[in-house]
């Protein structure tokens, strides 16, 4: 019998572990009964997600549109511009120095400037970003006298 019972032994801790595991196993899934609350949460969670995904969508729909972009041509004592007229908006404003003097571009509006580049050597380039409301502006170049030798252009952006 001793024989038996040492083999049996084995078979009986290997029950008993499966009756513990079976048990714990029941008790997830008890704790799975909450957790179909937790389901219940979780289809929230999503539907909340969908609506904040939604939520996104209109948000960018509505949201305004990217920087429209201006080149913008520094020659010397003059600029070109790619636009001719502006509305209330963002620009980028790309300028490059194709002068033969070093040069910026600024922005101003009633008698501040409200954004300019660094001071650009021939063949330089920069990028400007900035808003612009209905008013009146002017583009010019800050360096030494070369606003004053005509380097600016005087603008109007409409609503």
């Amino acid at each position: 019998m001793s024989h038996r019972t040492r083999s049996t032994a084995p078979v009986r801790r290997r029950t008993a572990a499966l009756a513990l595991v079976a048990v714990a196993g029941l008790l997830g899934a008890c704790g799975g009964d909450d957790g179909g609350d937790t389901g219940a949460t979780e289809a929230t969670t999503s539907s909340s997600a969908a609506e904040t995904s939604s939520s996104a969508a209109e948000t960018s729909a509505s949201a305004p549109a990217e920087a429209e972009s201006v080149t913008v041509d520094a020659v010397d004592f003059s600029f070109e511009l790619s636009e001719d007229s502006y509305a209330a908006g963002t620009y980028t404003f790309e300028v490059t120095n194709s002068g033969q003097m070093p040069h910026n571009f600024a922005v101003e509006r009633d008698g501040e400037t409200i954004g300019a580049t660094e001071v650009l050597q021939p063949g330089g380039t920069a990028t400007l970003e900035v808003t612009l409301e209905e008013g009146d502006y002017f583009f010019y170049c800050a360096v030494g006298q070369h606003r004053a030798n005509g380097m600016e252009v005087p603008v109007t952006v409409t609503a």
